[in-house]
């Protein structure tokens, strides 16, 4: 009894027991039938070569939607934490980055194109209330896509993205992660500094989306996706997220915490990633590859012992003598 119940207490043994007591009971279970049937040799490779195919095309569709057994994700993997443009740079891109001082002044230029464009700030106005002014270029190529490329010319190469990009949600996060695994600014939250913008450089140019949502036609997007699969080589994608600390502010015991405000006086420190694609899909294609060539070999077992069956059926005459030995 206390063998049962340390087996049933440890979850590892349980589920050796579980899975060893399933294929004895499954696959054996059709064994024995197929044994009976065809013999004990046939019946084998009867066995195997169906559970190799089967397995063969679960690792195909593993390895077309990225599921199943899979290996490392993508992600982004830290490059370093550049605290003043004015030290120099570890990573040869970044120097082609312009300083946040050397930049559009996100009022201005939002301004400047609301002025030419009234109805534009009267969408603006309605979403973000009378009177906004955008504080990062961030939010400016967010409120008006147009702006967006006009920035990127500016960037020698990098490119803004906007709020509206999955993708600057997982840089951010990473850069959060950065940012308190270093403990610049002591024992950091995510709330002690505020994220301004982030650029992008690198990566493969045709898997970058629409500017402006519905710029492309249904030729162009089709297009754009022929020139990403045929593109094997990844160029490597790096990304710079920028970010101020925030002032410290007192609150008091029970009262909500004020919004943060950012120090003027601070900083930008830029946080520079580069992209990691992992291996998402090679464990699924290994096991895909793998029981595909056991599949192959034992269906031509079974092509060959069937030809050397019709063969014989084929010679054997009735009434012959049968041959000795």
């Amino acid at each position: 009894m206390s063998f049962l119940a340390a087996i049933a207490f440890d979850p590892n043994i349980r589920g050796l027991l579980v899975v060893a007591t399933g294929v004895v009971v499954l696959i054996g279970s059709i064994y024995l039938l197929m044994a009976t049937n065809v013999g004990v040799r046939n019946g084998f490779l009867i066995i195997v070569t169906a559970l190799t195919g089967w397995c063969f095309t679960m690792g195909l569709v593993w390895w077309m939607y990225g599921i199943g057994l899979k290996g490392k994700d993508p992600s982004w993997i830290e490059k370093e934490v550049n605290f003043s443009r004015d030290s120099p740079v570890v990573t040869d891109v970044v120097s082609k980055l312009p300083r946040t001082e050397d930049l559009p002044d996100p009022a201005t230029l939002f301004g400047d194109f609301v002025a030419k464009n009234p109805e534009v700030g009267q969408k603006v106005e309605q979403s973000e209330g009378q009177g906004y002014s955008p504080e990062t270029l961030t939010k400016v190529a967010t409120l008006v896509p147009e702006l967006k490329a006009q920035l990127d010319g500016k960037l020698n190469g990098w490119r803004i993205l906007p709020e509206s990009d999955s993708r600057r949600g997982d840089a951010v996060a990473a850069a959060d992660a950065t940012m308190l695994a270093t403990e610049a600014f002591g024992q950091a939250t995510a709330g002690s500094y505020t994220i301004k913008d982030v650029f992008f450089y690198g990566g493969k140019a045709a898997a970058e989306p629409e500017t402006i949502p519905g710029e492309r036609n249904m030729f162009q997007k089709a297009w754009h996706r022929i020139q990403t699969t045929f593109q094997p080589k990844n160029p490597p994608l790096y990304a710079a997220v920028t970010l101020q600390k925030n002032v410290e502010q007192v609150v008091a015991p029970g009262e909500a915490p004020p919004p943060a405000k950012i120090d003027q006086d601070a900083q930008t420190v830029t946080v520079v990633l580069e992209r990691n694609l992992g291996y998402k899909r090679l464990v699924s294609a290994l096991f895909a590859i793998f029981n595909g060539i056991l599949f192959a070999v034992f269906a031509w077992l079974l092509h060959s012992r069937d030809k050397r069956a019709m063969r014989t059926r084929a010679e054997w005459k009735p009434g012959a003598p049968a041959k000795a030995g």
